[in-house]
């Protein structure tokens, strides 16, 4: 086999479909091997980035690694972005660039001048800082070891996305056959290491009466979501959740309390300010989780973080947290030894008070004294009609905002680009899911803004006839930097409003042959826009002041949002902490 249909049989034997691509002469050898196989597909997207983004979303919809594949120089440059939105999420996936030949390329110039070959771009140097592993390859050997590698990687410990670069010569250069690798085999942990780590936690959580579970991704992205669900549901204790992490339990779960953070429920947001120890399952607690200032976050608790990563752990040094390194896959058993506190009894009416007053209840009052449509109500239809078992990749901005203060997740896969969030992420995304599960309904969420990001892609989508609804919440406008603008900068729109414009989406769908639908009530969202066949384009008109609800603003703790509370009722939500309040 040449080196190209080396590559296009070694994903084959991984049980790879798709290759998400745009042609490119550097991996034109590459994607002829693959189009010569029966057992894989190619993907012409329109643009790199859209190629890596869903390539990306192929993990995040069914645990397979997803592949993007790209030409030299800016072909390669342009998959960055979407390469970083799997490294910042743990996501696996497997990156391959055509690079210039060898003969032609800087590396045997004997010089250091900027390029030698056309498009030669130093790509895997570029690419280290956001993938596990990044490598340029120069033997058949190199090939050949280093494939199986970079797969390895992606697939342990804490996943992630990685790149290998080939250069066109080897492409062409007889490799041998597929090499035959042996399983790779996790090593078990002793029973002893497993009990000290509960040991840790026993002792952590000893003489507690607030106790409260933090639900982070990695608890899915290991694979033991359902156990982790079942003990949870067994302890009785309240739990909150990060956004990434909300898509791998049902939230009909009776103590869940809500996502939490800046933009997270108010419940959530006062349970953490007033346990008096949190459980913390692989979750990186960012500054949208524990807002800017950490020393403000659950400042009255024992706060236990167990994580894959030793790095995240590290950072906490300063915060005094009890911190556990575990391979999250082991998690199932450490939990089994761990004895959760009874919460009080005060403790309990308190989470059910939090519960009925705010889980679900997310209102926009701004759009109510206005008489426009409310964000909050349109989802709330959407969720209605949605599948259970539907894909939901959402984009950035408000309208991601909206989608998880409110969604109630049952069974549907819901999941965004959370760590890196480009803006124009979710119908690339939406494309891998389709393709990766033609059978589900897949519904693409975005805004105004980022939509337009990747619009390009709507060519894809007709392309390869992917039945999905696309949903635009309009605002026309970059509706969260507004607010920010609001609160900050006296409402000058510069670069939102005042610099930003739109098309008129109704054309631009019918210039696709995709039906098209002006919402501007909820209930003008029918079933039938959710049908399993067609492609259609619910474009949702929103005021353009619409306000994200509630929301931290800079300087405050979790559990002081805006629209700001009455002190009687904030002081109800503060009921086992004397905070004292900043001036409004």
């Amino acid at each position: 086999m040449t080196g190209a249909e080396y590559i296009a049989a070694f994903l084959a034997s991984k049980g790879i479909k798709h290759v998400f691509l745009m042609t490119g002469g550097a991996a034109t050898f590459m994607i002829d091997a693959i189009g010569n196989r029966d057992d894989l597909e190619y993907i012409c997207v329109q643009h790199e980035q859209a190629a890596a983004m869903a390539a990306d979303a192929v993990w995040r919809t069914n645990g397979t690694v997803g592949v993007a594949m790209a030409t030299s120089g800016p072909g390669a440059t342009n998959l960055l972005t979407g390469i970083a939105c799997s490294y910042f999420d743990s996501i696996p996936a497997l990156h391959i660039t055509g690079q210039v030949n060898m003969r032609e390329s800087k590396i045997l110039g004997g010089a250091s001048p900027r390029q030698i070959g056309f498009q030669e771009t130093k790509i895997v140097e570029m690419a280290r800082p956001i993938t596990k592993y990044a490598v340029q390859v120069h033997t058949p050997e190199d090939l050949r070891v280093e494939l199986e590698k970079a797969y390895q990687e992606a697939v342990t410990g804490r996943m992630g996305p990685v790149l290998i670069d080939v250069p066109m010569d080897l492409q062409q250069t007889e490799v041998g056959d597929l090499l035959p690798v042996a399983p790779v085999l996790d090593a078990l942990p002793a029973d002893g290491e497993l009990s000290g780590i509960a040991a840790v936690i026993n002792q952590a959580l000893e003489g507690a009466s607030r106790p409260l579970i933090y639900w982070g991704a990695g608890v899915g992205l290991a694979g033991v979501g359902p156990e982790v669900e079942q003990w949870v549901r067994a302890t009785g204790v309240p739990m909150v959740s990060s956004w990434n992490g909300s898509t791998y339990f049902d939230h009909t779960m009776p103590n869940y309390c809500g996502t939490v953070g800046v933009y997270g429920n108010r419940g959530g947001n006062f349970l953490i300010q007033n346990c008096d120890v949190m459980l913390v399952l692989g979750s990186r607690l960012d500054n949208r989780q524990r807002t800017g200032n950490t020393k403000n976050f659950a400042p009255t608790a024992r706060v236990i973080v167990l994580d894959i990563d030793v790095e995240e752990l590290a950072k906490y040094k300063n915060n005094g947290y009890v911190t556990a390194a575990l391979d999250f896959k082991n998690l199932p058993a450490v939990l089994e030894q761990v004895r959760m506190p009874r919460p009080s009894n005060a403790w309990l009416e308190h989470v059910a008070l939090m519960q009925e007053r705010y889980v679900g209840k997310c209102q926009s009052s701004y759009a109510a004294s206005i008489g426009s449509q409310s964000p909050y109500d349109v989802i709330r239809r959407v969720n209605q009609l949605v599948d259970r078992d539907a894909v939901i990749p959402n984009d950035t901005g408000a309208a991601l905002c909206w989608f998880f203060q409110i969604f109630h997740r049952t069974g549907q896969t819901v999941f965004t680009a959370g760590g890196n969030s480009p803006m124009g992420y979710s119908l690339p995304a939406a494309i891998g899911a389709k393709l990766t599960a033609p059978d589900r309904q897949v519904v693409c969420f975005s805004g105004d803004g980022g939509f337009q990001l990747n619009l390009q892609e709507l060519q894809t989508v007709v392309h390869y006839n992917l039945d999905m609804t696309i949903v635009v919440m309009n605002n026309g406008g970059y509706g969260i930097i507004k607010q920010f603008q609001d609160a900050y900068m006296n409402g000058r729109y510069y670069g939102t409003g005042t610099g930003y414009s739109q098309p008129d989406f109704g054309k631009i769908a019918h210039a696709y042959g995709i039906e098209y639908h002006r919402i501007e009530r909820p209930d003008q969202i029918t079933p039938e826009m959710f049908a399993p066949k067609g492609i259609r384009f619910l474009d949702i008109i929103l005021d353009e002041r619409t306000q994200i609800e509630p929301k931290v603003e800079m300087g405050r703790p979790l559990n002081d949002q805006f629209p700001y509370l009455d002190d009687a009722e904030w002081a109800e939500g503060n009921a086992f902490v004397d905070y004292k309040r900043m001036g409004r």
